[in-house]
């Protein structure tokens, strides 16, 4: 499978029977001046030749990683740690595939757009519990991935990819903690 082409979730099967988890990490740089081409070299010493390294905008850099590991977080947790080691001050800002829209949210499930809307609206009358609240409100609303999967498979025909819902647990996870220390640093000062 060709990294630049796929979405980011889920799980395929390496060689040796090992899953395979696609996502993206983000991060700011200790140096805001530091051009993040330079850094590619320490990163690929560090482990990260499983990503795709995108440079474009100073002071951030972002990994699009397809990570063979046994679980989902582990997969994450390892990748922050080599991100952490090639670049030391290095601070993550976000992880994906996390939060998303009723169209993402439709092509990752396999379903319609309007579909999606309608469990959203709650007009799907064999549906009994609400669809989950969004995460941010507006134009798109947005959803955290984790929730509305584990929703979907609990109250609908759709089945979506264990896999799926496992890494989206995992990356949500990480994103409580960006959050979590985001809201520490700005308290502390």
């Amino acid at each position: 499978m060709d990294v630049s082409m796929r979405e980011p979730g889920g799980a395929e099967h390496g060689a040796e029977g090992m899953p395979t988890w696609n996502f993206v990490l983000k991060f700011r740089l200790p140096d805001p001046a530091a051009d993040p081409a330079d850094l590619l070299d320490a990163l690929y010493a560090a482990g990260c030749d499983d990503a795709t390294v995108g440079v474009g905008r100073r002071g951030s850099i972002a990994l699009d990683f397809s990570r063979q590991a046994p679980t989902p977080d582990r997969a994450v947790r390892s990748a922050l740690e080599d991100v952490r080691r090639a670049i030391p001050g290095v601070v993550p800002t976000e992880a994906a595939p996390d939060m998303v829209n009723l169209s993402d949210l439709a092509d990752l499930v396999g379903c319609t757009r309007q579909n999606m809307r309608k469990y959203a609206a709650g007009e799907i009358r064999a549906v009994r519990s609400p669809f989950p609240e969004p995460a941010h409100s507006g134009t798109p609303s947005l959803w955290r991935l984790a929730e509305v999967l584990a929703w979907l498979d609990r109250n609908t025909d759709l089945r979506p990819d264990p896999a799926a819902l496992q890494l989206a647990q995992a990356v949500s996870a990480i994103n409580l903690d960006v959050q979590r220390a985001r809201l520490d640093g700005s308290m502390a000062g």
